[in-house]
């Protein structure tokens, strides 16, 4: 029973962590990367550093992630650090399968921009809720609301999106800053109002 019990505490939050990044891919694969709207996260700041540097959007992209799951090992424990390197596998795959598919539902970026916040501030709260990250710049707001508790998620995942929007403008515009963050503030809204009403997991605490 103890091992039932177990598997069970585990195994429904990688449920939701998993639901999470197929929402998530979707709402980047289908809407905001063929409407090319730039989030403010770990995949824009990407693509404004490969514009400064030799180095190409994939290897910035590998070097955020590996420096976020680094920093979530050492500030947000190791269930944290587990779950967020399954929820980078899934995002990849799921990312890689939705951009597979046929598909294409990016109209106009109003509504590019209203349905990516759906999917995608959904499936950021399906992880967070979770106790996992996306194993992007996500986990800098996680571990600044940890130890400072008055600042909650939301507000830093909007503050270090703004930031990342506005280094971009200097390679993409003004355009891509506006519709940025109009995205960004519409999903980190959602995900916002998500985690105070609806807490699935108690919190865990690592040793």
């Amino acid at each position: 029973m103890k091992v039932t019990a177990a598997a069970r505490a585990h195994g429904k939050p990688l449920l939701l962590i998993l639901l999470g990044n197929l929402l998530i891919a979707f709402g980047y694969a289908k809407f905001m990367v063929p409407a090319n709207i730039i989030s403010g996260g770990g995949t824009s700041l990407s693509m404004v550093l490969a514009r400064l540097t030799p180095l190409s959007v994939v290897t910035w992209t590998n070097i955020i992630t590996v420096s976020c799951l680094a920093f979530a090992l050492a500030f947000l424990g190791r269930t944290n650090f587990v779950r967020s390197i399954v929820s980078s596998l899934a995002y990849m795959g799921f990312f890689a399968a939705w951009s597979a598919v046929p598909l294409r539902l990016a109209t106009w970026p109003l509504v590019d921009v209203l349905a990516a916040s759906l999917f995608i501030g959904a499936g950021y709260y399906c992880c967070i809720a979770s106790n996992a990250s996306t194993a992007g710049l996500d986990v800098f707001a996680l571990i600044i609301a940890h130890r400072r508790p008055q600042l909650n998620v939301t507000l830093m995942l909007r503050v270090i999106n703004v930031i990342v929007l506005l280094a971009s403008t200097l390679v993409f515009g003004w355009q891509s800053l506006l519709w940025g963050l109009a995205f960004t503030f519409l999903y980190s809204g959602l995900m916002g109002w998500l985690l105070r009403h609806y807490q699935p997991f108690p919190p865990v605490q690592d040793n």
